[in-house]
């Protein structure tokens, strides 16, 4: 009988790894439950900053339509309005409403006061790399007239200082 046993020992042991091994399947944990979605992170969440604006381009020979230097005109074109001093440079500006009343530094800026009757002007100038000019980028406009209307009035009442004053110097130049 040793025989026997002998004999079917590795069959009985086979069988007995098989079962093993067929029944540890049925032992194994539960595989984990899928992971729910994941929010998106709260950055992706917020909208966009929009862009930031574009520098203007530097003013052509038309942009500024200055006043001839002698008061030969007998009617004044009419005024643009302040965004007209947008990419001019500080000769061209000085040109339309005069000497600033105050300059200030505030690196990288050059900032021109003007201010006239119940209003006042601030010119902001940058540096314009491919020129080399420092030009004009930016302007606030304090006053207490309607909002809708102010920078437009101060504007047009500097601007008519200034021709007033150009006029008034011309005028003394040929009575020399």
């Amino acid at each position: 009988m040793s025989n026997r046993i002998r004999a079917s020992a590795p069959a009985v042991l086979a069988s007995c790894l098989a079962l093993t091994l067929g029944a540890c399947q049925f032992f194994q944990p539960p595989a984990p439950p899928p992971a729910p979605p994941t929010a998106p992170p709260v950055s992706e969440q917020l909208p966009l900053p929009p862009p930031p604006p574009r520098k203007p381009a530097p003013p052509g020979p038309n942009l500024a339509r200055l006043p001839p230097p002698s008061g030969e005109q007998a009617e004044p074109p009419p005024t643009a309005g302040p965004d007209q001093l947008i990419g001019l440079d500080q000769p061209h500006v000085a040109e339309l409403l005069g000497e600033p009343q105050s300059r200030a530094e505030a690196p990288p800026a050059t900032i021109w006061r003007y201010a006239g009757g119940d209003c006042e002007i601030d010119v902001y100038f940058y540096l314009d790399l491919q020129s080399q000019a420092m030009r004009a980028l930016h302007y606030e406009v304090r006053s207490h007239d309607v909002p809708a209307r102010s920078s437009q009035r101060c504007y047009d009442t500097l601007v008519s200082e200034q021709r007033t004053n150009a006029d008034t110097a011309a005028g003394a130049d040929r009575s020399r």
